[in-house]
């Protein structure tokens, strides 16, 4: 099958992607999983894999090129496929992204023309300011002619760099965010004035760098223009450090975060209670798989099925975060923690791809003592089988999902009071990867999908094509 290769939505808030490097060549045959690109958003960084046996065909977005998500950024098909018809129609997309993006580029500019005292030209002061028509205005370019990311638009308000004096290398010559940092660099590069008594020169993004490493900005050497330190410069130094300590956490183990613990606040969590028609869904659905199919479906099971299928929409918590990088992952390696110890029963592989029955397998057959053959990139587990211990992480995952089935809720009713079965999720999530908006939509996704999990579970039983 041939098919766009789009810019991914990583995140709810992500607003441009960026082509940190095809990892094949155009005209490079691949296999099916195999990862062609890695793209990156405002947070998070995303791997794109082949969803087939086939050929990079087209290439759209050179590395470097910021797109908003949904963008075309390349053909995939097999290698003596037909996709002139593909070609057309991401080529017609293309041409509408880049009529939108001067559109914003033109009224950004505007604005920002209006903020800084500036007045659009007028029939009246574009020709000329006297009553002879002698020219008397400006003939320099306009910032309604500047063509920037909404991103780099922000940027530039935040550095004070002028747009109508960067040159963009972005889709169409448009702006990004990296031209304006890179001229704000070359700015502040330029020898300083009589009266600039710093003694450090170094670039803002440099700066920026400095501080999210802990480096002193007086130790390093600067290797820019005139000793000015760069970026570069402090990373380089930030590796010649000794390396900081960090706590280290057995393979296939998990913790249980607790009040205990206060040098983990970086995580935060967020609970939530399903509808009465959501919990009966879900036991509803159990009871008709169990009566259905001689193996022992678990409730645990069918979480697994939901969440996968929520992790598909919902992609940004599908990762690692290690190394100050969010990594978003497209497989899928969804850990079950088994017992209030926090021991790993298994890491379901690719679980996006697997049906009912492999997850049952796996579950029952993979023993917890061994190692998982996969770092896992989410983690779910049933306070029913683990007595509700605390909020669950699995570091380097950014997230951890809780299913708790065992509450009640009474329920008024015209012959008295009914006991409802009552089903809690609760998300842990890693706050230097996930926003707690994202995490919110997460577990309102959970329980949209819960609604109809006997329509998911029997898909996932009979496998997924």
């Amino acid at each position: 099958m041939s098919y766009i290769v789009k810019m991914p939505k990583l995140g709810l808030e992500m607003e441009q992607g960026t082509v940190l490097e095809w990892t094949v060549r155009q005209g490079d045959e691949v296999s099916e999983g195999e990862m062609i690109a890695e793209v990156e958003s405002e947070k998070s960084i995303g791997e794109v894999e082949a969803r087939e046996d086939g050929t990079l065909r087209r290439v759209y977005a050179e590395e470097g090129d910021a797109v908003p998500p949904g963008t075309p950024i390349g053909i995939f098909a097999a290698p003596d496929a037909d996709i002139a018809d593909l070609e057309a129609e991401a080529e017609a997309e293309l041409e509408d992204d880049a009529e939108t993006a001067e559109s914003e580029g033109e009224t950004a500019a505007t604005k920002t023309a209006e903020a800084s005292g500036a007045v659009a030209a007028t029939p009246e002061t574009a020709g000329g300011g006297g009553d002879d028509g002698s020219q008397t205005g400006d003939t320099g370019g306009s910032s309604d002619d500047v063509k920037a990311s909404p991103r780099a638009q922000k940027r530039a308000e935040e550095l004070g760099v002028d747009l109508t004096t960067v040159e963009g290398t972005g889709f169409d010559s448009a702006v990004t965010e990296d031209d304006v940092e890179a001229a704000a660099d070359a700015a502040e590069s330029e020898p300083a004035g009589e009266g600039d008594t710093e003694e450090v020169k170094a670039s803002p993004r440099a700066q920026k760098r400095a501080e999210e490493l802990g480096v002193d900005l007086t130790t390093v050497d600067g290797t820019g223009f005139e000793g000015a330190i760069t970026e570069s410069d402090v990373e380089a130094a930030a590796e010649a450090e000794p390396p900081v300590k960090r706590a280290e956490r057995q393979r296939g183990g998990v913790e249980w975060l607790s009040a205990e613990r206060p040098e983990l606040d970086r995580y935060e969590r967020v609970t939530a209670t399903a509808d009465p028609p959501a919990g009966e869904a879900l036991f509803e659905t159990m009871e008709a798989v169990r009566t259905a199919f001689e193996q022992r479906v678990t409730m645990t099971d069918v979480a697994l099925v939901l969440a996968s299928a929520t992790l598909s929409e919902h992609a940004v918590m599908n990762g690692t975060f290690t190394e100050s990088t969010h990594q978003v992952a497209e497989p899928q390696h969804i850990a079950l923690v088994a017992d209030i110890n926090g021991s790993v029963s298994g890491v379901i592989s690719d679980a996006a791809n697997k049906s009912l029955t492999e997850i049952v397998d796996i579950r029952q057959s993979v023993d917890g003592e061994s190692e998982p053959s996969h770092q896992a990139t989410f983690t779910v587990t049933n306070a029913a089988e683990t007595a509700g211990s605390g909020r669950l992480i699995n570091p380097p995952a950014v997230a951890a999902l809780e299913i708790d089935p065992t509450g009640e809720r009474a329920v008024p009713g015209g012959n008295g009071v009914t006991i409802q079965p009552l089903v809690t999720a609760s998300l842990t999530y890693d706050t230097r990867a996930i926003g707690a908006g994202e995490a919110q939509a997460f577990l309102d996704g959970f329980f949209e999908r819960a609604a109809r999990a006997s329509e998911l579970i029997l898909g996932s039983y009979r496998g997924r094509e």
